[in-house]
């Protein structure tokens, strides 16, 4: 046995670092193994690099699959607030946009991986980095965890290298899930779950962007609007987002499409989803036909290129001019209004498919909520047993809120295990 520990977290995540931090703070002996080259690698790629890393309005209805009840229960251990008291202590400051979304105010990710490393070296934790966690099981005194030495990704050579036991009184899985594998997502965490008795449910992507076969959107690839959206599948009730929306030559992405995501591969399976978007969400279609009349009549006899300028994204008047079957460099044909106003408030496109957990920023599935303690994270299958973050099939919306989930359980998880 290598080393022995009070308590060993597996991952240097965003759950993971907030767990050892606690834990630390607490008094707690505390091992840290991560596989990447160097702690919160996802962190560092959150919020194109400037980490979204909580919101200002966190309530239980914003997770999913219905984990409200669950999600209540764990922010009355431990309340919204007290995870903003816990980056505040830790010496963070943020600023807020209009959305509610909470940002380091030096917008570098790197900033709050630093502080809770920062943190964790002050309080004498231990981290390991380029270290697999192999295995966990049962011990007299606690856990049993091997481990072996791992090369950094972008090295061809894949071998595992030596191979190390670790003893633990309590252990916290805070591996993370499968999406952005070319950063460090793994199932691995979840086959460590299996393998102590849990169940896991299916695994898929979350927050993912959405693709479509429309011949329209490679001439609208990088164009972003603000846009209310409706998905609507081929069987049940259509779901509703607000926000930005980023066109791609693939399809759509964004945060209104990303939060639509789960609801878009869940219809998938019952047939056709099309996805509708209104570019003029602040006015109905008679009130936006009655203005763009008084445009046309303004701009009589010039182009359709003159009429539209100004009004949106010249690439997405160019799309809806295609739509409409009408002449970018003639005058607009009778009509136009109407038609325009119509196309404008529902600009739809047919959904084929997400882009996967390659480019998903949430897994969807894995360990039952039911099988861990809400005030704790500690499972109730193996005590002294942790689980944190991506390994629970709890995802929440997109705008901070998986992140939250993450410091939360972390935290709580952290307190608990150095407590015994």
């Amino acid at each position: 046995m290598n080393g022995t520990y009070d308590v060993i977290v597996i991952g240097a995540g965003a759950s993971g670092l907030a767990a050892a931090v606690e834990a630390a703070r607490a008094g707690a002996s505390v091992l840290v193994l991560e596989k990447n080259h160097v702690p919160g690698r996802k962190i560092l790629s959150t919020g194109a690099g400037k980490c979204n890393f909580t919101n200002s309005v966190v309530t239980p209805d914003r997770y999913h699959p219905p984990a409200a009840a669950f999600m209540k229960k764990a922010f009355a251990a431990l309340p919204p607030r007290g995870v903003l008291e816990f980056f505040r202590e830790l010496g963070l400051l943020w600023t807020e946009d209009a959305r509610g979304r909470l940002f380091p105010r030096s917008m570098k990710a790197q900033d709050v991986v630093s502080v809770l490393a920062n943190e964790l070296a002050f309080r004498g934790g231990t981290l390991r980095t380029l270290t697999e966690a192999l295995s966990v099981s049962r011990a007299r005194a606690g856990f049993a965890v091997e481990a072996c030495a791992v090369s950094p990704q972008w090295e061809k050579r894949k071998a595992k290298g030596e191979r190390t036991a670790f003893g633990a009184a309590r252990v916290v899985l805070a591996a993370g899930g499968a999406c952005y594998p070319q950063i460090g997502g793994t199932t691995a965490g979840y086959s460590l779950l299996r393998s102590l008795g849990h169940s896991v449910s299916q695994l898929h992507p979350a927050i993912v962007p959405l693709r479509s076969d429309d011949p329209l959107l490679k001439d609208l690839d990088g164009v972003r609007a603000d846009a209310s959206l409706e998905l609507r599948p081929a069987r049940g009730r259509p779901s509703r987002s607000a926000g930005e929306l980023l066109f791609a030559s693939y399809g759509l992405s964004g945060p209104a499409a990303l939060d639509l995501s789960r609801a878009a591969l869940s219809a998938l399976g019952d047939g056709p989803v099309a996805l509708s978007a209104d570019l003029f969400p602040e006015t109905d279609a008679p009130a936006l036909a009655a203005s763009l009349e008084e445009r046309l009549r303004r701009f009589s006899g010039r182009s359709f290129r003159h009429f539209a300028c100004g009004l949106l994204n010249e690439k997405l008047m160019k799309a809806a001019a295609v739509r409409l079957r009408a002449d970018w460099s003639a005058p607009p044909p009778a009509g136009t209004p109407a038609a325009l106003a119509a196309l404008l408030k529902d600009l739809s496109f047919n959904i084929t498919g997400t882009r996967g957990f390659d480019e998903a920023m949430v897994t969807a599935g894995g360990c039952p909520p039911a099988e861990v303690h809400p005030a704790s994270f500690q499972s109730r299958i193996v005590p002294g047993l942790y689980v944190t973050g991506e390994l629970l099939d709890i995802d929440g919306d997109s705008g901070g809120f998986n992140l939250h989930l993450a410091w939360t359980s972390g935290i709580l998880a952290g307190r608990s295990a150095a407590a015994g």
